[in-house]
């Protein structure tokens, strides 16, 4: 008996280390799970100190965990570290047998903490690794769609916004004309006017309705003609010029007055369709008219928007300091008082009736129009009146500094 209850101590005391060690992982393991949990709430409420701490200690005990070496690179990268953001998650591509999750998991930090470190190249290179994973994951391809904006890529930002709109089955027509009229401002800024003048023509192919491509297309005309008339301008200052220089310089006059005269109508319907940023070309188009000696064109320019805008006080200062130019004083000052009544708040407005009083008495007015050019190129003023109603406006003209 004595030797059965020996046994059965014996093996008792052998058990103690197994049933331990049964015991114990489930805690163990439920306390790392329970750490990771608190790790994200800290992370998602930003105590990212907290968060900080609580990552490391979950790695010091598990170094396998690479889930827990993703957010702890993310707590330092949003702690305004990408740089050893990057190296911690830098470290894990050389991990062996991760799955596509974390992969995918691995290359959308990477691919932030460059975005952080103001290497788009790389950015694009990372998020795009994620589609050779899951080539529609939506994710990377808005990612992917933000970075060649950034890098005003706007070609292929618009090819990778029709790869989003296969996967959503969705196309959205006027948001991809949108995206056009932005490459093709761009190649207008580089002086690319066929290319950018077939890119603002396609925009309104696909949609119709986007009267903005308009002011873009005039303006394409006119800068390219302003690009020929500096030619001719250089040919005239040629001290060795000869007369075949002085011809050649006639005929880029002939032609840049030619192009120039193609950019009235755009204006013309930009300002018809969308009144309330007329404002926007209305000096340009009169300087237009102007140098083409088309006189009477502006006054029945005006004319004609005014009657279909009859509150646009824009429209009638324009009117009335036209017909202030002309001398008819006191139809000036009847236009001008009726733009007032519309907004009597009108800086511009303002000054051009003082402008038009000043005339009335025969005093000088070049001072007053300096004061009104200076306004109308004032940042403040252009900030103010960019304040865009219309969302297309604003998306156009807000994003990325495009001029």
């Amino acid at each position: 008996m004595e030797i059965l209850l020996y046994l059965f101590i014996i093996l008792i005391i052998s058990s103690i280390p197994v049933l331990i060690h049964f015991f114990k992982k489930p805690n163990y393991n439920a306390s790392m799970k329970d750490l990771y949990a608190e790790g994200l709430d800290m992370l998602v409420i930003g105590k990212r100190k907290s968060a900080y701490k609580i990552f490391k200690k979950i790695i010091h005990h598990d170094s396998s965990n690479v889930k827990a070496y993703l957010h702890l690179g993310q707590v330092v990268r949003e702690g305004g570290n990408p740089k050893k953001a990057l190296g911690i998650h830098q470290n894990l591509l050389h991990r062996r047998n991760l799955n596509n999750y974390d992969k995918i998991q691995l290359y959308k930090n990477i691919a932030l903490d460059y975005l952080k470190l103001n290497n788009i190249n790389k950015s694009i290179e990372y998020s795009t690794n994620i589609l050779k994973i899951d080539k529609i994951d939506e994710w990377a391809i808005n990612q992917i769609i933000d970075l060649y904006k950034i890098k005003d890529d706007w070609k292929n930002a618009t090819e990778y916004l029709k790869t989003l709109f296969k996967i959503k089955d969705n196309i959205d027509n006027k948001r991809l004309a949108l995206y056009k009229i932005q490459q093709g401002r761009v190649l207008l800024k580089n002086n690319k006017f066929a290319e950018s003048k077939k890119i603002f023509e396609d925009s309104l192919n696909v949609y119709p309705d986007l009267h903005i491509c308009y002011y873009f297309l005039g303006n394409v005309f006119a800068n390219e003609s302003n690009f020929i008339y500096d030619k001719s301008i250089d040919l005239d200052n040629n001290e060795n010029g000869s007369l075949n220089d002085s011809s050649k310089s006639q005929q880029l006059k002939i032609e840049a007055e030619k192009i120039l005269s193609q950019a009235i109508p755009m204006w013309g319907h930009f300002i018809e369709n969308m009144p309330d940023y007329s404002w926007m070309i209305l000096p340009t188009l009169k300087d237009a008219l102007q140098a083409l000696h088309r006189y009477d064109d502006i006054e029945k320019m005006l004319i004609s928007t005014k009657n279909k805008n009859q509150d646009n006080i824009d429209i009638l200062s324009h009117l009335a300091d036209f017909y202030a130019n002309k001398g008819e004083i006191d139809k000036a000052l009847i236009t001008i008082n009726k733009a007032l009544d519309k907004n009597k708040y009108s800086l511009i407005g303002r000054l051009k009736r003082l402008k038009i009083n000043l005339l009335k008495n025969k005093e000088n007015t070049v001072e007053i129009d300096k004061l009104i050019n200076s306004l109308s190129n004032d940042e403040r003023y252009i900030r103010y009146k960019k304040s865009y109603n219309d969302k297309d406006m604003k998306w156009l003209f807000d994003l990325y500094n495009i001029k």
